[in-house]
């Protein structure tokens, strides 16, 4: 369950496996050059070399850890499910180590295998023991002094939830805090978001059963926009709005729509490939820089850039910068109306960018710049600060916002793109509620490779108007 007292626990327990790695390794270096078991050995000076060494198989257990689902809520806090875990990822770690000491010399840590099997053997004995007893009786006995207890809302059928507070007290007694369940004749978003800001909320249940469509999506999007552990009890596994992860409690099977453990690491690797990507474009975009502003300075009066609020990640707002391509001191207020339109009524939009088609205020420069999106080349400065990223959903304007269902804000859970899916997949064939689903599609889907190909396919939609697919 990822809430205060299980994001505690887990940070407890990847320091505590951190701390075991090292004492382990070395237990097991001092263990090799000391213990009468093992033939003499020359004398050891402990270096830099090997400190590094060290370090590089700390941080590639953690990731095999992490990747094995071993900091994921579903197994630490179930004690026999991760023992497997744990033997198969020291099993990886071994095999990792073996392979790596083909590629390096001079170091005790790789040269003597006997000491990696020691390390290892002991490491893998401390972690059970600690993650199977030492750390539930801890977090036990502070959550039976009323620590750490997660309040838990159930909503749907009443027979239905009233079977799964019972099993959750089963799983863990002392962990939840179940309160009043909201019915399926009380289900509202209002009711929903009243309820979870007077009882401090830290986990959902929703009962499908009773429940109309509208009413889970935009529970499942307020869940991850205010970061709360959210879990659908579910017929139907065609549900096109979130990978799922299965689980149980005591027997009854939920799925799992909550934010990944490795978020975290998603959003660092994404913000490093922001940086490289948009620094190296930059540089290289340079020349077209310098012609479009001498273009746009000839043109029309005014200045060469414009600068927009727009609403940017978790809605924070920022100033987004493009190219000016419209003449200053225009009025928006048929643009409202447009936006507007499009979004209540779900409409197609014949722009592809909740743009007027034939707007009088576009100068003629500006038609150019925005028929090959050079407006848009300044917004590398935005993805460089780390206002946006190269690839995401488009930044909306705050009165586009102000017309979103629960469920549209949840594009707005990432850092808004220069390009997307929704782009790179038939503009002008794409309604606003398609657009958002891809939009989510995406959140929810990310990898670096997926924004790759989302860059490649941008490159001939912008110079040939393609549709991308």
């Amino acid at each position: 369950m990822i809430t205060k007292t299980s994001r505690y626990e887990k940070s407890v327990i990847i320091i505590t496996d951190i701390l075991i790695f090292i004492i382990s390794y070395l237990f097991a270096l001092w263990f090799r050059m000391h213990s009468h078991l093992f033939p003499p050995s020359g004398s050891f000076a402990f270096s830099w070399k090997h400190s590094i060494t060290l370090l590089g198989v700390v941080i590639f257990q953690i990731y095999i850890f992490s990747q094995n689902g071993l900091y994921r809520e579903k197994n630490f806090l179930r004690r026999i499910r991760q023992i497997p875990i744990l033997i198969k990822s020291s099993i990886i770690t071994v095999f990792f180590v073996l392979f790596f000491s083909y590629l390096t010399q001079g170091n005790p840590f790789l040269e003597r295998r006997s000491v990696l099997v020691i390390a290892v053997t002991v490491q893998t004995i401390l972690l059970i023991f600690f993650r199977i007893f030492v750390f539930r009786r801890i977090f036990h006995s502070l959550l039976k002094k009323g620590i750490g207890k997660e309040n838990v809302l159930l909503i749907g059928d009443e027979t239905i939830t009233e079977r799964l507070r019972n099993s959750l007290y089963d799983f863990d007694r002392f962990r939840f805090n179940v309160t009043k369940p909201l019915s399926s004749t009380e289900a509202t978003i209002d009711s929903l978001k009243n309820t979870v800001e007077k009882r401090d909320i830290n986990t959902m249940f929703l009962v499908e059963e009773g429940l109309s469509k509208d009413f889970i999506m935009n529970a499942i999007a307020y869940a991850k926009n205010n970061n709360i552990q959210i879990f659908l009890l579910s017929n139907m596994f065609d549900l096109a709005i979130s990978k799922v992860d299965m689980t149980t409690f005591e027997g009854i099977p939920v799925i799992d729509l909550s934010l990944p453990s490795t978020y975290s690491l998603h959003t660092l690797s994404k913000r490093i490939f922001d940086i490289i990507g948009s620094l190296a474009l930059m540089i290289v975009l340079s020349p077209i820089f310098i012609i479009v502003a001498i273009m746009i300075k000839f043109d029309s009066k005014g200045p060469i850039f414009f600068r927009q609020e727009r609403v940017g990640k978790n809605g924070k707002k920022f100033k987004m910068l493009k190219f000016r391509s419209m003449y200053v001191n225009n009025d928006n207020s048929k643009h409202k109306e447009y936006v507007a339109k499009l979004i209540k009524e779900g409409s197609r939009d014949p722009s592809g960018s909740f743009k007027i088609v034939n707007d009088p205020r576009i100068t003629n420069v500006g038609k150019f710049i925005r028929k090959f999106s050079l407006d848009e080349f300044p917004q590398l400065e935005n993805v460089f600060k780390g206002d946006m990223s190269l690839v995401g959903p488009r930044p909306p304007l705050q009165y586009e916002v102000e017309n979103y269902d629960e469920w549209h804000k949840r594009r707005l859970s990432v850092r808004p793109g220069m390009t997307g899916m929704w782009q790179v997949s038939g503009r002008n064939q794409v309604g606003f509620e398609d657009m958002v689903l891809l939009d989510i599609y995406y959140v929810e889907n990310w990898t670096v490779w997926l924004d790759l190909q989302i860059l490649l396919k941008t490159i001939p939609v912008v110079l040939f108007k393609r549709d991308g697919s």
